[in-house]
């Protein structure tokens, strides 16, 4: 045990040393401020490649680490950008939408050398912590998702020049603002299964359906049925709770209606997965007896069996364009369009009874 002791308290030790920039010049034989502009790649001074190349070696060799407040102080802003969720749900990284936005984000923000900060925002109660991160200092800026009940402070950040973007279609027209045109994505897919000859469409919903974003989707399907001709019927709405299995319950409840539905869409893909396993242990063919659509278009969605119908949503493209913009915002410059709408594409394969393209 003493041995163990004194090898963690070495260790230990030899992780506190810190070294300075103090340190890296005595040792490469230049200037303090040499080492400054070098490392925080200063390009308003002209130094030569060699001396360059040396300060860079002499800092690996000594194991030089950057302090992040010296330079914010620098730079004269962190290296930080914030992704906030305001009462995400609670499978919010089991569901594909969070994931492929960060996927997105990420790809965007390394190459400019600053790094992703998530916060959850699970109660309103705590909204202020959006002020906090930006006016101390702690991000740059930040992109906010399900920011409707918080526009009070966002209004006022952006007011006061704080770089701010928001994940959906913003009421006021002066914030910036990167959405996915949801309901031409919806109403491209009811439209395809009644163009197929379904007219029973039933529909599970990947949540509760007063959450404003899921209530303008079902909106849409409603009224892609409607503008059809086709009755709205309650009995053939089945809501889920994000994960595969809740889509596994909502379809066995479904196959109880009577008619039963002669198609079924499933709001996002897990549920589409979860349905078709229902449909299968029902003694049921896929799509001879009931047609199965989905909505995301995940990675899995082209080896079901059959490969499942779905609308490709660019959650990964919504995360780039949103950094792209926040980054434009933290570095003074203008985004190019201010509020942006991405579109969805129809991936016609054949669990929907269609040939597959």
């Amino acid at each position: 045990m003493r041995i163990i002791y004194c090898r963690k308290l070495l260790i230990m030790k030899k992780k506190s040393v810190f070294v300075t920039q103090k340190q890296i010049a005595s040792t490469a034989g230049v200037s303090q401020t040499t080492v400054s502009l070098i490392l925080n790649n200063s390009a308003d001074v002209v130094i030569s490649e060699t001396t360059r190349q040396r300060v860079l070696a002499v800092a690996e060799e000594l194991g030089y680490v950057p302090q992040s407040a010296a330079q914010t102080l620098v730079r004269g802003r962190s290296q930080n950008l914030g992704l906030v969720l305001i009462k995400p749900h609670y499978q919010v990284f089991r569901d594909p939408f969070i994931p492929s936005v960060m996927t997105g984000f990420s790809n965007v923000a390394r190459p400019h050398r600053f790094r992703m900060l998530v916060e959850h925002i699970d109660d309103l109660d705590y909204i202020d912590v959006i002020r906090l991160l930006l006016k101390g200092g702690e991000v740059a800026g930040m992109v906010i998702s399900n920011f409707h009940d918080a526009e009070r402070v966002i209004d006022s950040l952006v007011d006061e020049d704080y770089p701010v973007v928001l994940l959906d279609t913003p009421r006021s027209s002066h914030l910036h603002g990167v959405s996915i045109d949801h309901i031409s994505g919806i109403r491209s897919i009811i439209d395809h299964l009644i163009a197929l000859g379904h007219r029973r469409i039933a529909c599970i919903p990947y949540g509760p359906t007063d959450d404003v974003h899921l209530g303008k989707r079902l909106g849409a399907y409603r009224s892609t049925l409607e503008d059809a001709g086709l009755e709205y019927d309650e009995r053939l709405v089945s809501a889920g709770r994000y994960d595969p299995d809740s889509g596994y319950q909502a379809m066995k409840s479904l196959l109880n209606v009577s008619p039963q539905p002669t198609a079924v869409f499933g709001m996002n893909d897990l549920m589409a997965l979860g349905a078709m396993r229902a449909i299968l242990e029902h003694g049921l063919r896929i799509p001879e007896d009931v047609a199965v659509a989905g909505y995301d278009d995940m990675r899995f969605a082209a080896f079901t069996t059959p490969p499942l119908t779905t609308v490709r949503a660019p959650e990964v493209e919504l995360g780039q364009v949103a950094c792209e913009m926040l980054i434009d915002l933290v570095e003074g410059r203008k985004p190019a369009i201010r509020q942006l709408e991405l579109d969805t594409e129809l991936i016609v394969r054949g669990s929907c009874g269609a040939l597959e393209s």
